[in-house]
């Protein structure tokens, strides 16, 4: 199974028998033999190093999937055919699909300090009021468990692919058991150790809640920025469905920003937001509070003008504090007792930023280089 794969699929089963359980195992002994005498795994690797190493584990998956033509005469269906993909079922009555969970599940005990097998939770009843029935089902957990195996028992839901091999120790580390419960299937989103440490440092309420402001959108909100969470329940849901409409997919980058940005932003009334439409996903509170000076006529006329004369350069330039300090301040002073039409408002922010534009490109230039790591 693989990183691509989307969370509704169904994970594969692993309530096998002993006996079949006992034929992965000598199975895998075997591939582990035939991948040493061809020197793709060093021989000092057993069966017992792959399961207690998540390293050693991922790296014997990857062999495999490069080499499997070396290995065709173990893993082979119940007629003898080579096996080439993860879900056709082998002659031991299981899937490879089955057979790399399995085998992440041992490790994940083995990294989580839990003996025994894996508990299965109390499913998560559906409907409406399903972070009530998750808070109670918390509660009524056996008190002899420990922390981590309560944890464990809710992530096995969602362990399955190799990619999250490397990621059983950030598992362990950053996320609580109530993180899990919250997260449910969306947790195979986050893909990488940062993603998953950043919803670590939420509180679980606080994912909750975003879960039911943004409804279906969850799942595009977790796999693109995790730290948007925070964002999301800054702003009330009105305000959201505001933003997610007016920024489209850029909201995620949105509401991933800092407090202090929101902050500044919480002023603006709708009809000044509108008017700057995707900058608000890069633009620094900095040239904000410059903004706020400012009527609607006037806002709209200088982002027309800044949009029309400094093109593909507008991101980077709004984004730079020091654009509110060195230009956009000056720049404010001359319109903020303007008193002109809308229409001359428009020429006269147009002719302005046409003159201060070779001064612009000059600051620009600078701007880049010291933003360009030597």
């Amino acid at each position: 199974m693989n990183a691509s794969q989307a969370t509704a699929t169904v994970l594969p089963p692993v309530d096998i028998t002993p006996e079949t359980r006992n034929a992965i195992v000598d199975g895998l002994k075997q591939c582990l033999g035939a991948f040493q005498a061809a020197k793709k795994v060093k021989t000092e690797i057993g069966y017992q190093n792959l399961i207690e190493n998540p390293t050693a584990l991922y790296q014997f998956i990857q062999i495999y999937r490069a080499n499997r033509e070396l290995v065709d005469n173990i893993v082979k269906t119940k007629s003898g055919q080579p096996v080439r993909d993860d879900e056709t079922e082998l002659a031991c009555g299981v899937s490879l699909s089955q057979v790399q969970r399995l085998l992440i599940l041992t490790a994940a005990k083995r990294h989580f300090g839990v003996s025994g097998a894996i508990q299965k939770p109390v499913e998560e009843k559906k409907g409406g009021i399903g972070s009530l029935f998750r808070k109670s089902e918390a509660k009524s957990e056996a008190p002899s468990r420990t922390n981590e195996e309560r944890k464990l028992s809710e992530l096995a839901k969602y362990l399955a692919y190799d990619w999250q091999i490397p990621l059983l120790q950030v598992y362990r580390d950053s996320l609580t058991y109530q993180h899990v419960m919250e997260l449910g299937p969306e947790l195979t989103l986050l893909k990488d150790a940062k993603a998953i440490a950043q919803a670590g440092r939420l509180d679980p309420a606080q994912v909750r809640k975003a879960r039911q402001v943004v409804g279906g959108d969850f799942v595009k909100l977790i796999s693109d920025n995790p730290k948007a969470i925070e964002g999301v329940i800054y702003w009330n849901a009105d305000m959201y469905k505001f933003f997610r409409s007016l920024l489209g997919d850029k909201a995620w980058i949105f509401f991933g920003r800092e407090q202090q940005y929101f902050n500044a932003l919480a002023s603006f009334e709708k009809a000044k937001l509108r008017l700057f439409g995707d900058a608000l996903a890069y633009i620094a509170p900095e040239c904000l509070v410059e903004f706020e000076r400012l009527n609607i006529d006037k806002i709209n006329a200088m982002m027309e003008a800044f949009r029309g004369n400094f093109g593909d350069d507008l991101e980077m330039i709004l984004s730079q504090k020091s654009f509110a300090f060195d230009v956009m301040h000056r720049l404010v002073e001359s319109f903020v007792h303007l008193k002109k039409e809308p229409d001359q408002l428009k020429v006269y922010a147009d002719m302005t930023c046409k003159a201060i534009l070779p001064s612009m490109q000059e600051w620009l230039a600078k701007t880049k280089a010291s933003a360009t790591p030597t």
